[in-house]
C-alpha cells in the first residue's frame, strides 16, 4: 500500500505529465482527419427500427452556402454522423424513444435506450448517460448563444423542427468521442492526434474570440 504521501506525489507527477503532453498540441495545425467512427466504433445510437419509423424526417437538408477558408478552417471536413442528422430526424427519435421532451431530458427512458443499443459495453452505456446529461445542461446555454440567428430552412415538404433535439444529440456524440472508453478506443497515433487536439483546442472562431478579449 502507498503511504498518503507517496499518493500525493504520483497524482501530482501525473497531473505535470498531463499538463506537458496537452502542451505539446500545437493547435495552429489542424490534425489529419479521421472519421470518428473509426476511433471509437459503436453501434449506431438509432436503432434500424427508428430509422424506419422516423424515415419521412430522414431528409438531407440543404447545402450551407460556401464558406471561405477562414471560416471553415484549413483541412476542414463535415463528420457525417449523428450531429448532422435532420432536426426532425432526431426530433422525431426523441419523441418515439421519450429520452427528450418537452425541452427536458427523461434519465430514465436514456438508460432503457442505451441498456439497448450498447448492451455489450456498460462502459459505452455510462459514457454516453453522462455525455447526454451534461449536454442537456447546455442546450439553454447554446440558445442563448443562437439569439435570434435564423436556421437553415427545411427540405421542401418538411415543417421547421426545434434544433434543441439535433444539438443535444451533437453534442453527446461529441462527448462520447472525447471520453471513448479505452475498451473500445481505436489506439492509433491518427486517433490519439485528433482527440488531444479536440480536447486541448478551441475550435478557431472560439479562439478568435478569445482573442479579441
Amino acid at each position: 500500500m502507498l503511504s498518503k504521501y507517496q499518493q500525493l506525489l504520483l497524482v501530482v507527477g501525473l497531473c505535470c505529465v498531463l499538463s506537458v503532453a496537452r502542451a505539446d498540441v500545437d493547435c495552429s495545425q489542424r490534425p489529419k482527419f479521421v472519421n470518428p467512427m473509426t476511433c471509437c466504433p459503436m453501434p449506431e445510437f438509432v436503432t434500424a427500427e427508428l430509422k424506419e419509423k422516423c424515415q419521412q424526417y430522414n431528409v438531407t437538408p440543404p447545402s450551407p452556402p460556401p464558406m471561405s477558408m477562414e471560416q471553415s478552417g484549413e483541412g476542414r471536413r463535415p463528420h457525417p454522423h449523428h450531429h448532422f442528422l435532420p432536426p426532425c430526424f432526431v426530433s422525431c427519435v426523441f419523441n418515439e424513444t421519450g429520452i427528450y421532451e418537452d425541452n427536458g431530458l427523461d434519465a430514465d427512458k436514456l438508460k432503457d435506450h442505451l441498456s439497448l443499443v450498447f448492451k455489450d459495453s456498460d462502459e459505452l452505456q455510462n459514457v454516453a448517460s453522462d455525455a447526454f446529461t451534461n449536454c442537456a445542461a447546455k442546450v439553454d446555454e447554446w440558445q442563448d448563444k443562437m439569439g435570434n440567428r435564423p436556421h437553415p430552412s427545411p427540405p421542401p415538404g418538411l415543417p421547421m423542427c426545434p434544433h434543441k433535439p439535433a444539438f443535444l444529440l451533437g453534442c453527446a456524440f461529441k462527448n462520447m468521442m472525447k471520453n471513448c472508453p479505452a475498451s473500445v478506443w481505436t489506439d492509433t497515433e491518427e486517433c490519439n492526434e485528433a482527440r488531444e487536439f479536440f480536447k486541448s483546442c478551441k475550435p478557431p472562431h472560439r479562439r478568435q474570440a478569445s482573442a479579441a478579449k
